[in-house]
């Protein structure tokens, strides 16, 4: 058997393993012989691989069938179906998209703002004053100077605010992704 015959069966392997390794063995054996006999037939390992289709495809219907065929019901695997789309359901509902569009927003104006100051600071070097623009806390109000390196701090802030915001949403799907493989392992 060659290597492209060997490295297709290795991803076969690879999409079974929710499968206990004794019906993944026979699996893949199958497949082999399979290969074997249309090899000792004349036809090319690019045609019986062609043949065979995707391996993920493979898998699947091998994985189907299995799931198919099974009548046993698991208490465990019910529970911890249930508790997965629990909690992919409902962070899908409210985690992902109050943290994914607070991280947007507040990484946009951690850009914005250190732009308004440096605007805000030539239109005073030109002679311009823009009111819109002011940095205030209770009756001190910065000059245009001193506006611009605080829009570059808390331009700062808001960009690592965002940035947080953005790798818990990406913790979440990946934690998600883990609980589906622990659930599709069951």
């Amino acid at each position: 058997m060659n290597t492209a015959a060997n490295t297709y069966l290795e991803k076969v392997d690879r999409y079974l393993r929710p499968l206990p390794l004794s019906e993944r063995t026979d699996m893949i054996q199958e497949i082999k012989s399979e290969i074997a006999e249309l090899e000792a037939g004349g036809v090319c390992i690019e045609d019986i691989l062609a043949r065979l289709g995707d391996p993920k495809a493979l898998a699947g219907a091998y994985l189907g069938e299995t799931i198919a065929k099974s009548r046993a019901f698991s208490w465990k695997k019910l529970c911890a179906i249930i508790a997965f789309y629990s909690y992919a359901g409902l962070g899908g509902v409210f985690l992902l998209p109050l943290t994914s569009i607070t991280a947007v927003a507040f990484m946009l104006c951690g850009v914005l703002c250190p732009l308004a100051g440096l605007f805000k600071l030539i239109a005073f070097w030109l002679g311009f004053d823009i009111p819109q623009i002011a940095f205030t806390i209770g009756r001190y109000t910065a000059s245009a100077t001193a506006m611009f390196p605080i829009t570059i701090a808390v331009g700062l802030i808001l960009f690592l605010l965002g940035w947080l915001c953005w790798k818990l949403t990406t913790w979440f799907i990946r934690s998600v992704v883990l609980q589906k493989r622990k659930v599709n392992a069951l």
